[in-house]
């Protein structure tokens, strides 16, 4: 077994039939991991005290099943267009008319991506976003044609969850525990309405090791499903071929079968992020695979249908990645005693040319990019002398650069330095400055809908494994001629600092994605950057109270597209409203907390304050109403208190240049003493 490092608790556990060796309770030794893995029988599946972990996205496997059995009924069409089953669903763009079952289920449908208002909470289940999507949705645009292209979409499965629950006229909670854990036969799987307060919830853990208040994934449909990892292989195992328990095969070949052709698009099928995935296609064998993610907990499935093997790998701490590989391993250890053969697939090589033909010039310009919704980047393309590719790399704080040197294949391997910067420059010899094996290359394509670059290679994690990537991750675009006084009102923000305040107190929002910066792009002309939880949005200016994603990559570089709408509320302060259905206040109109602060009552969510100097490294004690949060940032905007720690307490620092936030419902009343 490889090493895992840093996750606080794993589990993974197989279900498989026929396989050589089934020795129960065997132990697989890992470092710094309590990891145990156990091999049964569907006949034979006990419990043994294991943790419930949110399964995060691996939920969409389990909304697009639910559906899928509606589809074996009779009761629910894949090409019929969603209104027939969501008759008040609305879009600020007709085009959503054309949005159907399917393509929600393989990321086609052309929504923005993701509503994030109050998703996941602090022990609280709160079903505020499950009764305001179609709300949010009803403001938005469409990113691109229904069925155009595959980019990874969670509001598409929270369509879902509504899609059952209009047709049966039953709770999806009710759906799910009636119609597959029972099916199944397991007990510890649900979502956040049966599961709250669960004993067997895994405990939470802030990064300094404090105990932390249960979150809970309140977007169910795409991903609020709970179990355990026992629970969410004998799942998988419901789509081995033949086994019609959950759905018909036919059902299944549907789910495992790749939304299309392109190398370079998703790997996705319906509900599976990889319908095919390329390590063990190339060895003959069918898998498919889903990740998840949450505040807290990760998760990843593998099944193999035809061998009859499924894996499922869940962890608080760590991520879905990390998960992935773990499963890989189990997965390839078990199709071995098969007798399988799984090879690891070799490093990329690569022969280097000296010169890059004169057709790439048209290739050189601004292009916004991004890998898998990660944040974007604006990348200037240039050719010196057609002897390499230079990228300046602009984001909202700093500008990197990378190079690319031509190859026999007709793409470009990165360099591990800059050309200019070598001793040698360009004679140096360029293959001994290559990334190890050339492990990211770029191509180009150019077609109808615009000029795209193309990412290809391996991410590669030592001691645990590798995922290969191909993907569309770049898009050029041009300069945004808006007029003087549109850009001149949008620079007045340039370098402001907004403050999240439409959540409700419970909402992790506040820790993860509470400040947010603006930024102009000096670079070029009409574009902005907003920076919000540690990853770049960025924005084309519309006009004075517009700034709208540019991207339109076929690809999940393309997930979670953010438009934001500048305002002012009814106290006259300057606000962001977003795409994702949050709110932001601009920071410089907080007051100051000082000693004359005796207490704080809330007119809406949240109040927020700059740490007066006079105040300074004085902890203050503050009594909290119920139903409250308390929050302190520091002065690099970390949140260093949070009363979501498990018996905090109610003394909380003052840091020089921090703030302090005060979450609530309207009219609650938080009294304050030195």
């Amino acid at each position: 077994m490889k090493h895992i490092k840093n996750i606080a608790a794993l589990t993974a556990f197989l279900m498989l039939t026929g396989c050589g060796s089934t020795a129960a309770d065997k132990p697989l030794k890992t470092d710094n991991t309590d990891t145990a893995v156990k091999t049964v029988s569907a006949e034979n599946n006990t419990d043994d005290g294991e943790y419930i972990y949110c399964v995060g996205s691996v939920s969409k496997i389990y909304s697009t099943a639910a559906v899928m059995q509606l589809v074996d009924e009779g009761k629910v069409g894949l090409d019929t267009p969603i209104t027939e089953y969501i008759p008040n669903f609305t879009m600020a763009d007709e085009r959503y008319k054309d949005i159907t079952v399917r393509m929600l289920m393989d990321h086609t449908s052309g929504i923005m991506g993701s509503t994030r208002v109050n998703s996941d909470l602090y022990d609280d289940n709160d079903t505020y976003d499950h009764d305001h999507l179609l709300e949010n949705l009803a403001s938005q645009r469409l990113k691109a044609d229904p069925g155009k292209y595959a980019a990874y979409c969670n509001d598409g499965f929270d369509l879902l969850e509504l899609i059952v629950e209009n047709v049966t006229g039953m709770t999806y909670t009710d759906y799910v525990r009636e119609n597959i854990s029972d099916k199944i036969g397991v007990t510890d799987t649900g979502t956040p309405i049966d599961m709250y307060r669960n004993d067997k919830l895994v405990p939470s853990f802030s990064a300094g090791g404090l105990p932390l208040d249960t979150s809970y994934c309140v977007t169910i449909g795409d991903g609020g499903i709970y179990a355990t990892a026992s629970d969410t292989a004998k799942f998988g195992a419901a789509f081995f071929t033949g086994d019609e328990t959950l759905i018909s095969d036919n059902a299944k070949s549907e789910m495992a079968t790749r939304h299309n052709d392109n190398e370079y698009s998703d790997d996705n099928g319906l509900g599976w992020d990889y319908a095919e995935m390329l390590r063990y296609k190339q060895n003959g064998v069918k898998v498919v695979g889903k990740g998840g993610d949450v505040t807290m907990d990760h998760a990843f499935l593998l099944t193999a249908p035809d061998e009859k093997v499924s894996v499922a790998v869940l962890s608080n701490g760590g991520s879905s990645t990390y998960n992935g590989l773990v499963a890989q391993a189990l997965m390839d250890v078990c199709l071995q005693e098969k007798g399988i053969s799984v090879a690891e697939e070799e490093l990329p090589k690569c022969t280097i040319l000296d010169e890059i033909p004169d057709e790439y010039k048209d290739y050189e310009g601004m292009y916004i990019m991004n890998s898998m919704g990660q944040g974007d980047m604006l990348c200037k393309v240039t050719f010196p002398e057609n002897k390499y590719l230079h990228m300046e790399k602009i984001s909202s704080r700093k500008t990197t650069y990378t190079d690319y040197i031509y190859t026999a294949d007709g793409d470009l391997a990165e360099l591990a330095y800059e050309v200019e910067e070598t001793a040698t420059g360009m004679s140096g010899g360029f293959d001994k400055r290559l990334q190890a094996g050339g492990s990211s290359r770029l191509s180009f394509e150019k077609n109808a809908d615009g000029t795209f670059m193309k990412i290809s290679g391996g991410l590669y994690y030592p001691e645990l494994g590798s995922f290969d990537v191909k993907t569309y991750g770049g898009q050029m675009i041009e300069e945004n001629n808006v007029g003087e006084d549109v850009l001149n009102s949008i620079k007045a923000l340039d370098g402001k600092k907004f403050l999240l305040v439409g959540d409700k107190y419970s909402s992790s929002n506040y820790e993860g994605a509470a400040i947010a910066r603006f930024r102009v792009v000096d670079e070029m002309k009409g574009y902005a950057f907003l920076n919000g939880n540690g990853a770049d949005r960025l924005l084309k200016i519309s006009d004075s109270k517009h700034l709208v994603s540019p991207k339109n990559i076929p690809s999940s570089s393309s997930r979670d597209l953010l438009d934001i709408t500048l305002d002012t509320d009814e106290n006259g302060r300057v606000t962001i409203k977003t795409s994702f259905g949050t709110e932001y206040i601009l920071a410089e109109d907080i007051p100051m907390f000082d000693a004359s602060v005796k207490s704080v009552e809330l007119t809406d969510n949240a109040a927020w304050y700059n740490v007066s100097d006079s105040i300074a490294n004085t902890p203050v004690t503050v009594t909290r109403p119920e139903n409250s949060a308390v929050i302190v940032f520091n002065k690099f905007d970390e949140p260093i208190y949070t009363s979501h720690v498990k018996d905090a307490g109610n003394v909380i620092p003052m840091p020089k240049g921090g703030k302090v936030l005060f979450l609530g419902e309207p009219g609650s009343k938080f009294s304050v003493t030195a």
